[in-house]
């Protein structure tokens, strides 16, 4: 079979010569594309054979990766490359470009990110960027022979081939759809002249099924549930790309579909394949080529990065910071007289499934109510997945489904559920509220928390119900106590009113012994401080907890800059980083940046993160983390236990404390599911060797409680309160007797 190669004829002009410019519009797509694979990766460059830099990603030449090429003769470099030292620590990926003949045409050089390089070999990264690499090959070797022909003129930036613009249109991240996948599939399909795409990942519980005509959405249906096992099966034992262009004259009678099949495996991040992208050719269409095992398979990697960016690990619905970006795209272009709709679905009683039937039973149930809020929704809405055992929809204007008459359907369907293990049964139910938006100008944030409050109506009256909330419930009050508190935030902000207190972490039976102080915010209202309960929802709304978080850091590394011995005499000092804070890369940068530049012992820090937001963006945790973790300051994860679903996941991030929810510790002494699941916790823990701290220790009955369970630490009222921490750094010389004060 005669491949066509992704690229096409350029038109000869005569008496032209080649230029930088043109030079980048033909190499800088090449780069792009792999910036897509490799999202993390840094400088790219591309040298010609006699090492003449033919394009960079910077747009000047690194002297660094250039250093490689001294040692970079071809025939000892393999066709998978190699991973070289660039400097200190840093790598990079390395790999000489061959014509069909073996001949080497230049050297393409990436540099690899940190986790990157760790994580991988080079094989894993030839093998990830290969459909790139076959196509730069090709180019590398038209523009070669064009530069020995005088006549031949590169072409233009704007006539760059059909099949890289396709790629590259497709790959562009900041598209609105409300699913990337599906409109992934469709255009793959609909380029390569299929008549029905799908995309299948069954360990996500997703399949997208697209016929390029609408008419025939039934019959890819019909196609996929004959054909996906068996190609999946294939796939995963040979782990390569199936072409089937040879269609059996008595296929339909032998009840084998009639269409030309390709079908490439979608590989995990340890190169397992978990599922496929497929396409299929009406019978008397052209074959597929390689040119289109390429682009497809680059299309699988592009999907598994869609996958692991925006849609949740569990059940396959986006993630929340996906849905909020397309939930808010919808309201930004809705009409001034529309009304959409937001439902808010939380499963009842998840806590109960957990604690008697372990964690995995719960992922089940979140699973199926995943599969049910898909059967209802279908392509009428967006749904997402918020975190823990919380789910939304987003019904836009459009939408043909009355949001009240879908959310009685979706809480009807979840009630005829029962849990069995064994001979046990527990019934599953879920509360839902009911948000209506009308017009444009509104943020999802306000949609998100209107129909919360619904929900947790619903819950209160009893749960599994419907609520709906209007415009005069209590959520509308407290809008406006938080708007007020928000102009008194900007104001303290302004004027510096804030303070920070201190309140030791104590073993539980040693009250004398600490184990470090966790800083604590207080706002100036008047003539006294106030706790985050009167600002915190404010800050949280408007989002101004980055801003607080970038104060606090500050101001504490002031007041113990000064004097070093004190961090000797309070222990490790923990300060809370917020969700918001946590998904910015500014702020991470900035943390790490102001604990490096201190000056002080990073030791003697503990970064507290909360559980949801961790386990939600776990990528960028790990990354983060294992950052701080590589400084030398203690993690700890914070309001552990608060709608839980799993704790797998603590395996792979290297903390050294989880701090117990207070709710759950309030109600340790007297309830005993919460019993039970502070002990799951400390068991766990302790498998796992991590140190489990417990908050809100408010009597005695509680301390004994949580000792007798195996908690060896705690931190609460009963223990000690907190006490006023100095914010200047000529102050720093009181802190040491503060907090001595505070442990005794």
């Amino acid at each position: 079979m005669q491949a066509k190669p992704m690229t096409e004829p350029f038109e000869t002009v005569v008496g032209a010569e080649p230029g930088a410019a043109s030079a980048a519009g033909v190499y800088a797509p090449y780069g792009q594309l792999i910036k897509m694979l490799l999202p993390r990766c840094g400088g790219i460059a591309v040298y010609g054979a006699d090492r003449e830099l033919l394009w960079c990603s910077d747009g000047c030449e690194r002297p660094d990766l250039r250093s490689l090429l001294d040692d970079t003769e071809a025939e000892r470099i393999s066709r998978g490359g190699s991973i070289r030292a660039v400097s200190g620590s840093d790598s990079a990926f390395v790999y000489v470009l061959r014509n069909e003949a073996g001949d080497a045409l230049g050297t393409l050089v990436v540099e690899l990110a940190d986790s990157q390089r760790r994580h991988t070999n080079s094989s894993m990264v030839a093998s990830l960027l290969r459909p790139v690499l076959d196509c730069l090959e090709n180019r590398v070797d038209v523009e070669s022979t064009k530069a020995a022909m005088p006549a031949l003129r590169m072409p233009a930036p704007a006539a760059q081939p059909a099949d890289i613009r396709f790629l590259l249109e497709v790959g562009e991240g900041d598209r609105a759809e409300s699913d990337g996948l599906e409109y992934l599939v469709r255009q793959c399909a609909m380029h390569l002249q299929a008549v029905v795409g799908a995309l299948i990942i069954p360990d996500r519980n997703l399949t997208i099924c697209c016929a390029t005509d609408g008419d025939q959405d039934a019959q890819g249906q019909t196609l996929l549930t004959k054909t996906h096992k068996h190609l999946l099966a294939w796939l995963q034992l040979h782990n390569r790309a199936m072409v089937v262009n040879r269609v059996s004259a008595d296929a339909s009678a032998k009840h084998v579909p009639s269409y030309k099949i390709l079908s490439c495996p979608v590989h995990d991040a340890n190169n397992r394949v978990i599922g496929l992208l497929g396409l299929f050719r009406a019978v008397d269409a052209e074959d597929f080529e390689e040119r289109d095992v390429s682009i497809v398979e680059f299309m699988s990697r592009k999907a598994m990065n869609l996958l692991t960016n925006r849609y949740d690990d569990l059940t396959g619905l986006l993630n929340r910071y996906a849905f909020e970006r397309g939930a808010q795209a919808v309201l930004d272009s809705s009409e001034e007289d529309s009304e959409s709709a937001l439902l808010y679905l939380d499963i009842d009683g998840l806590h109960v499934i957990n604690s008697a039937f372990g964690f995995h039973a719960g992922d089940e149930v979140i699973q199926r109510l995943a599969v049910v809020i898909r059967e209802h929704v279908a392509a009428e809405g967006i749904a997402g997945r918020l975190g823990a055992d919380r789910f939304v929809v987003m019904l836009p204007p459009s939408a043909s489904i009355d949001p009240e008459a879908l959310a009685e359907r979706l809480r009807a369907a979840m009630s005829q559920l029962t849990y069995m293990h064994g001979n046990r049964a527990t019934p599953v139910s879920v509360s839902i509220g009911v948000g209506r938006i009308a017009g444009s100008g509104q943020t999802i944030s306000h949609a998100i928390a209107a129909a919360e409050f619904a929900c947790k109506r619903a819950k209160q009256l009893g749960r599994n119900r419907v609520e709906v909330s209007h415009a005069d419930n209590p959520f509308a009050v407290a809008h406006r106590s938080d708007a007020i508190a928000f102009a008194n935030l900007q104001s303290a902000l302004k004027a510096n009113r804030f303070g920070l207190e201190a309140q030791p972490i104590h073993r539980l039976d040693n009250h004398s012994a600490i184990l470090g102080h966790e800083i604590l915010m207080r706002m100036k209202d008047g003539n006294e401080y106030v706790g985050p309960d009167k600002f915190l929802a404010a800050a949280q709304r408007y989002h101004l907890l980055p801003a607080l978080d970038r104060w606090v850091l500050g101001a504490m590394l002031r007041t113990f800059k000064a004097n070093v011995s004190t961090l000797i005499d309070v222990g490790w000092i923990s300060i809370n980083v917020s969700a918001q804070s946590f998904q910015s890369d500014s702020f991470r940068e900035f943390l790490l940046e102001q604990l490096q530049g201190s000056g002080l012992p990073p030791q003697s820090f503990c970064v507290e993160l909360r559980e949801s937001s961790a386990a939600h963006h776990m990528q960028e945790a790990e990354t983060f983390i294992r950052s701080l973790h590589k400084l030398g300051v203690k993690i700890a994860l914070d309001d552990f236990g608060r709608g839980l679903s799993s704790l797998a996941y603590l395996r792979t991030l290297p903390v050294q404390y989880i701090k117990i929810d207070g709710d759950l510790v309030r109600r340790v002494a007297t309830d005993r599911v919460a019993e039970s699941m502070v002990l799951a916790i400390a068991q766990a823990a302790r498998s796992l060797e991590i140190d489990v701290i417990a908050e809100h220790v408010e009597t005695e009955a509680i301390a004994s409680k949580l000792a007798m369970l195996g908690i060896r630490y705690g931190q609460g009222f009963y223990l000690s309160r907190p006490q006023a921490l100095p914010v200047l750094a000529d102050e720093a010389t009181a802190v040491v007797r503060q907090l001595r004060l505070s442990a005794s």
